[in-house]
């Protein structure tokens, strides 16, 4: 095997999956689940299709593309808001997208009239968060934004996402308000839009609580199914797996020595000043993983005593002085290994590396 490597198991994350869809199913809510956690893998993909999610989104075309030529037959939706150079793409690749732009949206719709097909839009609704999507006093204008549309585009709802740009978290209170924009958008329009579309994992705990209105009947989901956490709300999900992604890495070098460096501090490479706290003499690990691979600031060690000091652009540097004696011998030294559990960031930027294996076993 070559290191370093993100290895999943595909049961447990199977098993999540099922759970996931069960608990949405009840509320009479279609799970689509986000590949972009693991690069668009259609390996993933395949997972959602048989726990019974109903279709993939992704913030990459490319992704998309990825799972698209696989042949799994998925219903595909963008979720980052398209970029004009995107457009002819999007149209071959996609079936539904978020959309926040008017102009946008009339030029893929005349793209998709050309290409003599229809793809579904969602209008992304900014309830709070201040990342995309309509603001309140816009919709108003709606019908007139999208009354000459030409067939190629279908608006079929309205969408929202939580807990990203400024971290606002779901409540029942900014879903009414997504309701109501819907509402009002129907209004304008003239015709029924059935899709009130919501994300990410955070939004389960609304679900879990009874919480969430009757009228939101999709939900886009990874972190959860993935890693068994809900970061926004900062905690582990009870009723689904949490080991299912491990991150391995090699030892390339151990060594005792001094925890403090010796002579002037200046700035890392990476842009800030470290700080040391005098432990003495300590044996520390140098792994063969470093920023480029995967976020060092978001893994945690599984191996006990395993404390990790800093890292490069290359290199991860572990204290092993108090590292668990009942570890095979050698396990700490060169080509030994170490394990480590990833947060969501670290799990997206070891799965964007290509220096990073992914393997599913």
């Amino acid at each position: 095997m070559r290191y370093p490597v993100m290895i999943i198991n595909r049961d447990k994350v199977a098993r999540n999956a099922r759970t996931v869809a069960d608990l949405c199913g009840r509320s009479g809510i279609d799970v689509w689940g986000v590949t972009k956690g693991l690069a668009g893998d259609p390996r993933l993909a395949a997972i959602y299709a048989e726990g019974g999610f109903k279709g993939v989104a992704d913030s990459r075309l490319r992704n998309l593309q990825k799972i698209s030529e696989s042949g799994l037959g998925l219903p595909r939706q963008l979720m980052r808001i398209a970029m004009r150079s995107e457009l002819e793409d999007l149209s071959r690749v996609c079936d539904v997208s978020l959309q926040s732009e008017p102009e946008i949206i009339r030029s893929l719709d005349a793209i998709c009239a050309r290409r003599g097909t229809t793809r579904q839009v969602l209008l992304m609704m900014d309830v709070g968060d201040l990342r995309e999507g309509f603001w309140p006093e816009e919709l108003p204008q709606a019908a007139d934004y999208f009354s000459a549309l030409a067939g190629g585009v279908e608006i079929a709802g309205v969408a929202t996402n939580f807990a990203c740009a400024s971290g606002l978290l779901p409540s029942r209170d900014n879903l009414e308000r997504l309701v109501s924009y819907r509402d009002m958008l129907q209004a304008a329009l003239g015709y029924e839009l059935p899709v009130i579309s919501v994300g990410g994992t955070c939004c389960l705990k609304i679900i879990e609580e009874g919480l969430m209105p009757r009228q939101v009947n999709q939900i886009r989901v990874c972190e959860g199914v993935l890693l068994g956490m809900d970061t926004a709300f900062d905690r582990e999900i009870p009723y689904l797996e949490r080991d299912a992604l491990t991150i391995m890495a090699e030892v390339v070098e151990c060594k005792r020595k001094p925890s403090v460096p010796s002579g002037e501090i200046g700035m890392r490479a990476f842009g800030e000043k470290p700080a040391f706290i005098d432990r003495g003499m300590r044996k520390r690990a140098l792994l063969g993983i470093g920023r480029q691979d995967v976020n060092v600031d978001r893994i945690e060690p599984l191996n006990d005593g395993v404390r990790i000091v800093t890292a490069s652009s290359d290199h991860l540097i572990v204290d092993v002085t108090e590292a668990d004696s009942t570890r095979r011998k050698g396990a700490y030294e060169p080509g030994g290994t170490m394990s480590f559990r990833p947060r969501y960031p670290a799990m997206l930027a070891a799965a964007t590396s290509e220096y990073v294996d992914v393997i599913f076993e």
